[in-house]
């Protein structure tokens, strides 16, 4: 694993054995040719990335690289949020929207940074944006408005998020998408909660536009409300990515299986 800062935001990157952030040539020729997965994580979870990292290693048996972006909570709502919109939970700060200028600065700057030193002049074999919760809906967000990514998870992405099903319906995922992912929670698609069947309509077109334009896209539903089985459900979604024919059972064991 390394680590660097990026405007005011710490990124720890796992590589297949590569233990220090260093020029490409201490990299492993199995990173040199590897898929990179760039995930946005809440600061506090930072110690899980690693277990989901080692967990999608061993069961996949592929080598890729993970880029885990963190955030403070101040960050999460500011730099994941779109657009500006009003928070649907009281005694919270409303989304100030700085998604779109995050975007740009992640797409424009940290990742040619991050892959200059990973894959040297190379290119990945793919590029893949996933995140949970907020990060899921920055996830989805980025499949329409950047050309950088080939793959898209968005696990218990807050599809709900004001004015995104509008979004949805009046644009289209980039051409060179190739694989979207996208998982709620039972509970979290609630038809009798209105938040929550907007969140499963949303959903639901988002993986309609995938497939518009060619991409494999694929919708699952997990056991469970939104704050259950995060590391499982976002391990998922990374297998699913990295190895997309692989059958994945939600109630793996962590500890060494």
């Amino acid at each position: 694993m390394q680590s660097l800062e990026f405007n005011g935001l710490r990124v720890e990157i796992f590589a297949p054995h590569a233990p220090f952030f260093a020029p490409a040539l201490s990299f492993t020729k199995e990173a040199a040719s590897a898929p990179i997965i760039y995930l946005h994580a809440l600061e506090f979870s930072a110690a899980s990335v690693g277990e989901i990292y080692e967990l999608v290693s061993r069961r996949s048996g592929a080598d890729f690289v993970l880029a885990a972006i963190y955030l403070n909570e101040a960050q999460w709502g500011d730099k994941l949020s779109p657009w500006a919109a009003k928070l649907p939970f009281k005694g919270v700060h409303d989304f100030t929207g700085g998604g779109a200028a995050h975007l740009e600065k992640f797409t424009d700057e940290l990742i040619p940074r991050i892959e200059r030193h990973v894959f040297g002049a190379r290119k990945p074999a793919w590029r893949a944006c996933a995140g949970y919760s907020l990060a899921g809906l920055f996830s989805a967000y980025a499949a329409f408005a950047s050309d950088k990514f080939q793959k898209i998870a968005c696990v218990s992405a807050s599809f709900w998020f004001g004015g995104f099903d509008a979004f949805v319906a009046a644009h289209s995922p980039q051409r060179g998408l190739a694989h979207a992912y996208a998982s709620l929670g039972e509970a979290e698609m609630n038809p009798k909660n209105p938040r929550g069947a907007l969140c499963g309509e949303t959903a639901r077109n988002f993986i309609v536009k995938c497939r518009s334009v060619g991409a494999k896209a694929e919708f699952e539903q997990n056991p469970g409300g939104h704050m259950q089985d995060e590391i499982a459900r976002i391990s998922k979604a990374l297998l699913k990515l990295v190895t997309p024919k692989i059958r994945v059972n939600l109630k793996f064991s962590w500890a060494g299986n």
